[in-house]
């Protein structure tokens, strides 16, 4: 013990205030390891003077700094009031559910009943059905989202964030996009619009959420006024925030092709974006819920071929990744959707994790449970939860990537201690087990060890309280 008090709240903003004072020199701090390329500090630009480069995923300048330094102030990664959000919008949890999924008013299973969504997304198709029964009812006349650059390739992975105003409009964010997406620069873009919906990944929200607060929050209002006032403008169309499930992202889909050779027009299968005529087929050939977990691609003329992840993950692995602390489900959204965790059965896949926390959005979905728009089950729970336990306690907090060695090379490690780590191959863990066990790992190995080498290495680190 050093003897020394810790930083009060105001002291805290203050220090960072200062910081701020350097406009966009203070923000490349955060940029050089720490950034989640969510473009909220090119909305919050007075001057527009920010960009989000599309290679790199970071903000570059473009224009007059002046100096403000609100783009340093809005980003979630130079200090988050991580207590004052969950204060704010949520409550205290209680049980080890809320603790790992959220404050949680409703919980289960879902997918789609729309042939055209459950055919077109990723399977399960929740998250698009939701938007498109937002739009269509009325519920919001405007959702900022992601679809695939590339409009002719069925499952092109390259994101562009646009402005939805009808439910025909939504389906064209259908299936997951594995690689950045500055979505929330796109937030003056919502500005025309009475009420909206904003889909991100679990970062994106927790972003968000550091804005809302900001513009509504007495301490942090009379701290950073003119911050507030924009924050305020900005987030104001925003009636609801909802999260896509994320583990760990990419900078490049186009560095995992070249690495992998293969073209994204001949892909009818990546990860979890496959067709149900082709999971359905594997299971019919036997295999089971494993083979939709595998990292895999197949091809239009018939090739079917595993990859390491571990290998593309030191190709394409965002080091502002490792210090998320969202654990695949986001706590501080409206509402949490993915299909980690939504196995019903050890045959049975298609369907997503649906994680609601704000009363008037069950509404909404309970209204499409009715309409026969949605079909949800009771979440698989206890299968496999001894493992689960046990397994747990044995994982170290690791760096498996290796924080230090990227700082000096710009280069990741491969992570040999995740190869070695496979588990009993005949016991199952499925459903909330398995989710569970996935934020382990990933609290473990992507966030708790590189914070440790970052601390370590004295680098900067954002400030959370």
């Amino acid at each position: 013990m050093n003897g020394k008090a810790p930083e009060t709240e105001e002291q805290i903003i203050d220090r960072h205030i200062a910081s701020s004072t350097e406009g966009f020199a203070a923000l490349k701090t955060i940029t050089d390891f720490c950034c989640i390329g969510c473009g909220q500090c090119a909305s919050v630009c007075p001057e527009n003077s920010l960009e989000i480069d599309d290679i790199l995923k970071k903000p570059v300048l473009s224009g007059k700094c002046t100096r403000c330094g609100f783009c340093y102030l809005a980003c979630p990664r130079s200090f988050l009031p991580l207590s004052r959000i969950n204060e704010h919008y949520f409550g205290p949890e209680q049980g080890e559910e809320e603790e790992r999924l959220g404050k949680f008013v409703d919980f289960f299973v879902s997918r789609s009943l729309t042939e055209q969504i459950y055919r077109e997304g990723t399977p399960g198709g929740t998250t698009t059905a939701l938007i498109h029964f937002l739009l269509d009812g009325g519920y919001v006349d405007a959702a900022l989202l992601t679809r695939g650059r590339h409009r002719d390739v069925r499952y092109c992975m390259h994101p562009q964030s646009y402005i939805a105003t009808t439910a025909a409009e939504a389906l064209e964010s259908s299936h997951s996009k594995f690689e950045l997406s500055p979505v929330l620069a796109n937030l003056k873009s919502l500005g025309s619009y009475q009420k909206s919906a904003v889909v991100g990944t679990p970062c994106q929200i927790l972003a968000l959420r550091k804005l809302q607060v900001v513009s509504s929050d007495p301490l942090l209002r009379a701290r950073m006024p003119e911050l507030s006032r924009i924050a305020g403008k900005l987030t104001a169309p925003i009636t609801y925030a909802i999260s896509i499930n994320c583990f760990l992202n990419h900078t490049s889909m186009d560095r995992a092709y070249a690495w992998l050779g293969i073209d994204e027009r001949q892909l009818i299968r990546f990860n979890e974006n496959v067709s149900k005529d082709l999971y359905e087929k594997a299971f019919a050939e036997g295999k089971d819920w494993r083979w939709f977990f595998r990292n895999n691609y197949v091809t239009t003329d018939g090739v079917e071929q595993d990859y390491d992840v571990h290998k593309l993950g030191v190709r394409v692995l965002p080091s502002g990744c490792l210090l998320c602390n969202n654990l695949i489900v986001s706590k501080q959204a409206d509402a949490s959707i993915g299909f980690f965790g939504a196995e019903t059965g050890v045959k049975e896949v298609g369907w997503n994790t649906m994680v609601i926390m704000h009363p008037e959005l069950k509404k909404v979905v309970d209204a499409m449970v009715a309409q026969g728009k949605l079909e949800r089950k009771p979440v698989l729970r206890g299968y496999g939860r001894t493992l689960r336990k046990v397994l747990e306690k044995l994982m170290p907090a690791l760096d498996v990537m290796g924080v230090k060695e990227y700082l000096e090379t710009g280069s990741w490690r491969y992570p040999k201690p995740l190869k070695l780590a496979k588990g009993p191959r005949k016991t199952y863990i499925l459903g909330l087990e398995l989710l569970f066990l996935g934020q382990t790992i990933r609290r473990k190995f992507f966030y708790e060890g590189p914070l440790k080498a970052l601390k370590k290495a004295g680098a900067y680190i954002p400030t959370v309280y």
